[in-house]
């Protein structure tokens, strides 16, 4: 039995939360592992055995909650694009310069996570190879952002309810909310991940940098705000 399990048979397996507990701590170790092991020998080289061995946890408890590889890698890639606790919450409608400043920051600041435009080239290498992976991943997954994603798109439609956005293409046809997404999240991508998917030498900026976020915002809102 894994190290880590062995403490479930104990006597402190009667306090209360204390197997939600242990659970939570065997999938961070399994994810962190699965996560460096696909980094360091590629998807098709890392096999579920060596990320249980890894983990320190059983064959048994890692197949219960990941009974493939692809599974696994598909939970890797959602954890990477997940939003820390201060983030969950996108900002109220009202104020889109606030508000997209504020997305716009902790976008910058999950980009520029390590290992993000890494598992971005293991994605794009190996998805071509590895059906059995587009068919739970997604062609294009990580690099569509996930959770954070979806929340930017909710965002902006609650702007565009509220009349302080307006979204319209330049021939005054209407665009989605997720067309207008797209759009401002792939400003500050070409700034911090597209030129690490092309350049392992390339040395991101500082995502604490205020001048790539406030041209894209203010972009945003020269070309969509409900007065322009």
């Amino acid at each position: 039995m894994a190290v880590a399990e062995r403490a479930e048979t104990g006597g402190e397996a009667s306090r209360p939360g204390y197997h939600a507990q242990i659970k939570a701590e065997n999938r961070a170790r399994i994810i962190r592992a699965a996560r460096d092991l696909f980094l360091a020998r590629g998807y098709d080289k890392t096999s579920l055995a060596q990320i249980a061995r890894e983990a320190r946890v059983s064959t048994g408890t890692l197949f219960k909650r990941y009974p493939s590889k692809a599974a696994l890698f598909a939970a890797v890639t959602s954890e990477q694009w997940q939003l820390d606790v201060e983030y969950a919450a996108p900002p109220p409608p009202g104020d889109p310069r606030f508000g997209l400043d504020h997305i716009g920051r902790d976008y910058a600041c999950l980009v520029a996570r390590p290992g993000t435009a890494a598992l971005c080239r293991l994605i794009i290498t190996e998805l071509p190879q590895m059906p059995e992976l587009a068919d739970i991943v997604g062609t294009g997954f990580a690099i569509d952002r996930g959770p954070f994603f979806d929340r930017l798109r909710d965002y902006l439609e609650a702007e565009a309810q509220a009349g302080t956005l307006d979204f319209r293409s330049a021939d005054g046809q209407p665009l989605s909310a997720s067309e207008v997404a797209e759009q401002f999240l792939g400003m500050i991508c070409s700034q911090f991940l597209w030129p690490q998917l092309v350049r392992t030498d390339f040395v991101p900026p500082n995502p604490t940098d205020a001048a790539i976020v406030d041209e894209a915002v203010a972009l945003m809102l020269s070309r969509y705000g409900s007065g322009s």
